[in-house]
C-alpha cells in the first residue's frame, strides 16, 4: 500500500506560511518520519535523521556546517541532540526568520521542554497521533466529529463499512499495526513496539531500577482503561511503592502514551477529582491488557471499555489538527444513580458531551446520562452517542448517535 495522506499535513503547511520552526512531535511509530518524507508541501526540503551516526555526530561536534546549507532543512529524531536547537535558533535569527526548521521525534520530555526554552517565539508544536479511522478510510476533511463540533445540522443516513469494530480496536491507529495483513504479524509488531518503548525509550530518559515492576504497571494501567485507578491499587498490582508508581505514571504522560482525564465541571458544581487513564492507542491498550486477537474482545464488558479507548483516540487525533485549543473530561454526576457521561470536549466557546456505547442499536433510554449533563450544563447545546451501530440517527431533539466508523 502507498503512502496514506495525513490529517495533519495541512496543519502543517498552514503552521509554515506563519512560523520560523515547528515541533513535531508524538509517539513513536505513529508516522512521523513518513508524513515528512511524503508530505506535498515539504517536497524539496533537506531531511537530515540524528539516527545516522554521521549526521548525529556532526550535531555534536560541527552543528553549524551540519545546517550551514540555507535549504528548507527537516531534522527528525531531534531529542538524541538537543544542543543543536542553540544552532537553529541562531540561523532563524540570523536570517530574520527566513530560515525554516522542522524539529521531530518521539515524544517526550527533552523534545517538548527543551524547544520551548530555546525557541521561545519561533516555534509552533504539533502533535502527531496514529491513524484516524478517517484517515485509513481515505476521507477528505476528517469525520463527523468535525462537523458536531462546529455546530452544523446531521442529516440521519446509513452508511455501510467493510471493516469490523472489534478489529479496529484490537489494531487501533499504529500504521504499522493497521496495514498488517495478519493477526500473528500485528501482535509481533506491537510486542516489539513495548520492549523497544521500555527498554530503549524511557531509559534515554530515566534509570528504571526494575522494568519488570514497570511492565507491570503498564499491564496494569490497560487493564484498568477507563476505569477511575487509584495509585495505592496499582503500586499493588506491580510491586512498587506508590511514590514509584507515580514517578512511572509521569513518565507515561510525559511520553505521551498514557492520558489522565479529570471530572468536568464549573462554578459551583461540586469536582469530582478522581482520575481515569486512557492510551493513546486502543490497539496497544489491548496488548498491554492480553488481549491477543479481536476475538478476545467479545465479551461486552471487555468490549466497552477498549471501544471507549479507541473513541478517546479519535478524538485525541481530531484535537491534534485543530487550530484552537481544545481540553477533554469525563463527567460524573455527584448524586446517588451515578449518572456519567464517558467524555466532555471543551473546544473554544463549544462544549460537546459524549457518550460511549458498542451496542449495534440505540433508543431513547440510551440518552438519559447525556440529557442529565444538558440540563446541569446549559453551555452546552446538544451531545452525541458514539456507537457500534451503522446508522446516523437523532436519538432525542439534542441527542445524536454516530456510527463509529464515521468519527
Amino acid at each position: 500500500m502507498g503512502y496514506i495522506v495525513r490529517h495533519i499535513e495541512q496543519r502543517l503547511e498552514d503552521a509554515l506560511a506563519v512560523h520560523p520552526v515547528i515541533v513535531l512531535s508524538g509517539p513513536r511509530q505513529v508516522g512521523k518520519s513518513t508524513l515528512l518524507e511524503n508530505a506535498k508541501c515539504l517536497k524539496g526540503w533537506r531531511y537530515i535523521t540524528l539516527d545516522d551516526a554521521d549526521d548525529l555526530e556532526q550535531a555534536k561536534e560541527d552543528p553549524k556546517g551540519l545546517l550551514m546549507e540555507e535549504t528548507p532543512t527537516i531534522i527528525d529524531e531531534i531529542q538524541r541532540c538537543p544542543t543543536l536547537l542553540l544552532t537553529v535558533k541562531y540561523y532563524v535569527d540570523r536570517s530574520k526568520r527566513k530560515r525554516k526548521f522542522i524539529l521531530s521525534g518521539s515524544g517526550n520530555v527533552s523534545l517538548r521542554k527543551a524547544p520551548r526554552e530555546t525557541l521561545a517565539g519561533r516555534a509552533v508544536y504539533l502533535h502527531m497521533t496514529g491513524f484516524s479511522q478517517a484517515e485509513i478510510q481515505a476521507r477528505q476533511g476528517g469525520g463527523l466529529l468535525n462537523t458536531v463540533v462546529s455546530g452544523a445540522e446531521i442529516k440521519p443516513v446509513e452508511v455501510e463499512y467493510q471493516g469490523t469494530l472489534l478489529d479496529a480496536i484490537w489494531r487501533g491507529g499504529l500504521p504499522a499495526v493497521v496495514l498488517a495483513s495478519k493477526v500473528k504479524g500485528a501482535r509481533e509488531i506491537m510486542a516489539g513496539y513495548i520492549d523497544t518503548y521500555i527498554e530503549r525509550d524511557i531509559q534515554d530518559l530515566v534509570k528504571i531500577r526494575h522494568p519488570e515492576h514497570f511492565r507491570r504497571l503498564m499491564e496494569a494501567l490497560a487493564q484498568a482503561t477507563g476505569w477511575e485507578s487509584k495509585q495505592e491499587e496499582l503500586s499493588k498490582q506491580c510491586g512498587e511503592e506508590r511514590p514509584s508508581v507515580s514517578r512511572h505514571i509521569s513518565l507515561l504522560k510525559n511520553t505521551q502514551l498514557l492520558y489522565e482525564l479529570r471530572g468536568y465541571f464549573v462554578k459551583g458544581e461540586r469536582a469530582y477529582k478522581q482520575a481515569k487513564y486512557f492510551w493513546f492507542d486502543s490497539g496497544t491498550a489491548c496488548f498491554m491488557a492480553g488481549l491477543h486477537s479481536p476475538a478476545d474482545l467479545k465479551k461486552p464488558e471487555v468490549r466497552g471499555r477498549f471501544f471507549e479507548n479507541h473513541v478517546f483516540q479519535q478524538i485525541l487525533a481530531w484535537a491534534s489538527v485543530q487550530t484552537g485549543h481544545s481540553e477533554l473530561y469525563y463527567w460524573r454526576m455527584k448524586s446517588e444513580e451515578k449518572r456519567e457521561v464517558d467524555f466532555v470536549i471543551r473546544h473554544e466557546k463549544t462544549v460537546l458531551p459524549v457518550e460511549v456505547k458498542s451496542a449495534s442499536s440505540l433508543d431513547f433510554g440510551d440518552t438519559r446520562s447525556i440529557r442529565d449533563f444538558l440540563k446541569a450544563h446549559p453551555e452546552a447545546e446538544r451531545g452525541v452517542i458514539i456507537y457500534g451501530g451503522g446508522k446516523v440517527q437523532h436519538l432525542a431533539s439534542n441527542v445524536t448517535a454516530i456510527p463509529w466508523h464515521l468519527l
